[in-house]
C-alpha cells in the first residue's frame, strides 16, 4: 500500500514538473539587459552580418560582440509582461502598410486624412486582423478600428 502511495506521489510530481517546462528563450546582453521570447511562438534564431537575429526582425537583432549568452528558462527574464490576447494592436508591417490585430471579427477599419477624406476602408477577418496600405505621401492620418481611433504619422 505504501509503495502504491509513493508511486502515485512520484507520478503526480512528474506531471507537475511537465507544467514547469522550459517556455522562454532569453538573450542576455553584456550590458545586463535581457530579452525573452516565448517558445510557443516558435522564435527563429539566425546569424547574419555579425548579429544574432531573432525572427528576422531588425528590432530583435543583437550584435554578437554584445551578447553574453542565450539560454532557455521557465520564466520571462526580460521583465516585460506578455501582451494580453484581447488587446487591440496596431503594428508596422513595413514602410507602406500597417496591420491591425485582435480587433473584433468584421470590424470596420478606415484610414482618413486630417480633412476627413476616407483614403481606404476594409473589415477585419474572422481572427480580427486587417492590413491597411498607407498613402505614398508624408502626412498625418487617422486610423479607425471599430469605435477606436489612432493617429498615424508617415514621415
Amino acid at each position: 500500500m505504501i509503495k502504491k502511495f509513493f508511486s502515485a506521489v512520484a507520478l503526480f510530481s512528474c506531471m507537475l514538473s511537465v507544467d514547469a517546462a522550459v517556455s522562454y528563450m532569453t538573450v542576455e546582453q553584456k550590458s545586463g539587459e535581457k530579452f525573452s521570447f516565448l517558445l510557443k511562438d516558435n522564435p527563429i534564431v539566425t546569424y547574419k552580418d555579425g548579429d544574432l537575429v531573432v525572427n528576422g526582425d531588425p528590432v530583435t537583432s543583437y550584435a554578437i560582440s554584445g551578447v553574453l549568452n542565450y539560454h532557455f528558462t521557465e520564466s520571462n527574464e526580460s521583465g516585460v509582461k506578455n501582451l494580453n490576447a484581447n488587446v487591440l494592436r496596431i503594428v508596422s508591417l513595413d514602410d507602406n502598410a500597417i496591420g491591425v490585430e485582435n480587433a473584433a471579427a468584421g470590424a470596420k477599419v478606415s484610414l482618413t486624412n486630417l480633412s476627413g477624406a476616407v483614403l481606404s476602408t476594409t473589415t477585419t477577418d474572422p481572427s480580427g486582423a486587417a492590413i491597411v496600405t498607407l498613402p505614398n505621401t508624408k502626412g498625418v492620418y487617422v486610423l479607425s478600428v471599430g469605435k477606436q481611433s489612432f493617429k498615424v504619422i508617415r514621415k
